[in-house]
């Protein structure tokens, strides 16, 4: 949070309509602040919030299967339904991170943004290669 200190004990006196605006300002920011991290806690949590409910799908689809005697019957399509909702929490992390460092970022945090996006990036590409490989190899299958 920045903050300007202005001294009543100052060589020149500033007027009242100056200090006024400035007071605005860092309300503002401030405001914008915290808006930007309760928006990125937001989409973090619906990142978390896929994961979980991808996860528990695919156990639950493979317990019915093993309940069956099939657990390896089908096996691609637990894990492309997984790798996509994995693709898609990856975006929204990548969004979230990108949120998170909209409002003046330091040159740290736009090193920390790039290593993220290019580590996220590089899962993100290699996630969807193998969900097409699986895509194929179901139609192949049908």
């Amino acid at each position: 949070m920045k903050s300007i200190i202005l001294s009543h004990y100052s060589l020149f006196p500033i007027p009242y309509s100056l200090t006024l605006a400035i007071n605005i300002i860092e309300l503002a920011e401030n405001f914008l602040d915290e808006f930007v991290l309760i928006l990125k806690i937001f989409i973090e949590a619906v990142a978390v919030f896929i994961i979980a409910f991808a996860v528990l799908k695919a156990l639950a689809q493979m317990w019915r299967r093993r309940k069956n005697n099939q657990l390896f019957a089908q096996e691609g399509r637990i894990r492309l339904d997984l790798g996509i909702s994995l693709v898609l929490a990856l975006e929204f992390l990548l969004a979230a991170d990108i949120v998170g460092t909209a409002i003046s970022p330091t040159w740290s945090d736009i090193g920390r943004l790039a290593a993220i996006a290019g580590i996220r990036t590089f899962l993100n590409f290699f996630l969807e290669k193998e969900v097409k490989e699986l895509e194929e190899k179901n139609n192949l299958n049908r």
